[in-house]
């Protein structure tokens, strides 16, 4: 039973969190007195919540070690208390009154969240329902965006990195006995987006979609006996990713305006994709599948930004 614990909670380590994304969409931008170019450089604080949900049909035979056969069913993976303090710096340059470029980055604050999953698994004649919380600490999180703007035509890039330290695995009784099992996660995406930005009065409102959003996600555990496993997961065609920013500014003075925002975020992920599994145990494991998987993450936010207009 300890084994099946162990291999679950490997699995649902990996799978925990494909895409943390965050998003800052192009702040209204005030032309300047020369009405020729603008420059407003800005800066956002605010809270986000992230929910994600991923179900993984895993084959029978994803992760055979002799002389154990073990088979892993449907995995469901959740996040819970996924909650995180943002903020934002960007710019935004305004040209002859139609032609924008528009830069930013950002990133979550590191504080504590919980993963939490289910998984059917049998080992040899054994089969049970695995379902495991484990904590997960020291968050590093960093996105970076870019793009122009054409009128009310937005195109753009974005890029985001996602890692966590995972430890404390448990069920429903109790600490696993293993409590040595912990490891670190990384997941990356890149979207090229085109999107729309409608100015209403003091307030604007901006949509952005990619149908080529990528992600991929690596996760190293290790265990009590030192054993260094590597999972790969990565979808094979792209996602889709939608975002919408309200925003609301109003000036502060001749140069300084003030705002509040609030954004929704939903990205979707469903196809082919390809699972690669390595553990330097003696003899080394080696894994390739194919599966077909699906994962929906949103992420809700809001906050205030101050700005600066030249």
């Amino acid at each position: 039973m300890k084994r099946i614990y162990s291999a679950v909670a490997m699995v649902l380590c990996c799978l925990s969190t494909s895409v943390f994304a965050q998003w800052a969409l192009p702040c209204k931008t005030q032309e300047s007195s020369a009405g020729k170019i603008a420059v407003n450089p800005y800066a956002q604080v605010g809270f986000q919540w992230v929910g994600s949900n991923l179900n993984l049909p895993a084959s029978d035979g994803l992760l055979v070690t002799e002389p154990f056969s073990l088979g892993i069913g449907h995995l469901d993976i959740s996040l819970k208390d996924a909650n995180f303090w943002t903020g934002i710096a960007g710019v935004n340059v305004l040209a002859y009154g139609k032609y924008s470029l528009f830069g930013a980055a950002g990133g979550f604050l590191n504080r504590p969240f919980i993963t939490s999953g289910t998984a059917p698994v049998s080992l040899d004649a054994i089969n049970t329902s695995g379902k495991l919380e484990f904590t997960n600490t020291k968050v590093e999180s960093w996105f970076i965006q870019t793009g122009i703007g054409l009128g009310p035509v937005l195109f753009g890039l974005y890029w985001d990195h996602f890692t966590f330290h995972l430890a404390d695995p448990r069920n429903n009784d109790g600490p696993l006995p293993n409590q040595t099992l912990r490891g670190d996660m990384l997941t990356k995406t890149f979207a090229p987006f085109i999107g729309f930005a409608l100015p209403v009065s003091s307030a604007s409102i901006t949509v952005t979609y990619s149908p080529l959003a990528y992600s991929d996600t690596a996760l190293s555990l290790i265990n009590s006996r030192r054993n260094l496993s590597e999972i790969r997961y990565t979808w094979k065609k792209p996602g889709d990713l939608v975002n919408a920013l309200l925003q609301y500014n109003t000036p502060v003075t001749s140069t300084t305006t003030f705002g509040v925002w609030s954004n929704y975020s939903w990205m979707r992920m469903r196809g082919s994709a390809e699972l690669e599994f390595e553990n330097t145990r003696t003899p080394p494991i080696n894994r390739n599948k194919d599966v077909t998987a699906t994962m929906t993450k949103y992420v809700v936010g809001g906050g205030v930004t101050l700005g600066v207009n030249f």
